[in-house]
């Protein structure tokens, strides 16, 4: 019989073995468990040991020689609602850890047109499949070859990232945005808003990303859950009021 179902309730390979051994066997010495498991004498006792714990073996000594005998299969069920238990009273604690570890706040500066290429090439690198990518899209930066050439290929790698890709763009720079065609404007679900915004911000997951492209082109990367929350509802309270 396959151990990998109760080697996922919580038992090794080994004591997997030398329980469903035993179970076939029923009251065994040491030498029959071995020789049906395979699993080494030096290591036996020990692994008998786990399972005597776990309370899934038990024994009695006849003749100053241990016999070992499997409890009933029900045990195991008893086993694993103990660790469910056992479980449960450390979840809150391991979920305030991971809100501690999402709370966590980082800034990074990034200076340079490559640099900022690289950071938001970063960012989608990152990512995981599914996940949103807005942005508070810029205008007449587009203009430039080089950030119209980044723009184009970032979207490609964005649809192939899996990302649910939104971007809210100023009215006055509709006729820019689709300069890149229409496939990229839907697969982008572009739309519009005479509402003046905060431009170059990208979220994505934890992270804020503030981009600059005039003078030295720079980004800021701000890493912080609580920050991205707050910019993520603005974001939708402008995109559910824009129009395509």
């Amino acid at each position: 019989m396959d151990t990998s179902t109760l080697e996922q309730l919580g038992l090794s390979k080994r004591e997997a073995k030398a329980y469903l051994a035993l179970l076939e066997l029923g009251t065994s010495t040491i030498g029959s468990i071995v020789k049906k498991t395979d699993i080494p004498s030096s290591k036996i006792y020990e692994v008998l040991d786990r399972l005597i714990e776990k309370s899934l073996v038990s024994y009695v000594t006849i003749k100053h020689t241990k016999h070992f005998q499997a409890a009933e299969p029900e045990k195991i069920v008893h086993y694993y609602d103990e660790r469910k238990a056992q479980f449960m009273e450390i979840l809150p604690l391991l979920q305030e850890k991971r809100k501690q570890a999402e709370d966590k706040q980082n800034v990074e500066l990034y200076e340079g047109k490559q640099a900022v290429f690289n950071s938001i090439y970063n960012l989608v690198r990152q990512a995981k499949k599914g996940e949103e990518y807005l942005s508070f899209s810029f205008g007449k930066e587009h203009e430039d070859p080089d950030i119209h050439r980044f723009y184009a290929n970032l979207t490609w790698r964005r649809v192939e990232k899996g990302l649910k890709i939104r971007v809210l763009c100023h009215e006055s720079a509709r006729h820019i945005m689709f300069r890149y065609g229409t496939d990229i404007a839907k697969r982008i679900k572009l739309r519009f808003t005479n509402f003046t915004f905060p431009q170059g911000i990208v979220l994505v997951g934890n992270k804020l990303v503030i981009v600059n492209w005039e003078d030295k082109p720079t980004t800021i990367v701000i890493t912080s859950h609580t920050i991205t929350e707050q910019f993520r509802q603005f974001f939708y309270e402008l995109y559910k009021q824009a129009k395509l």
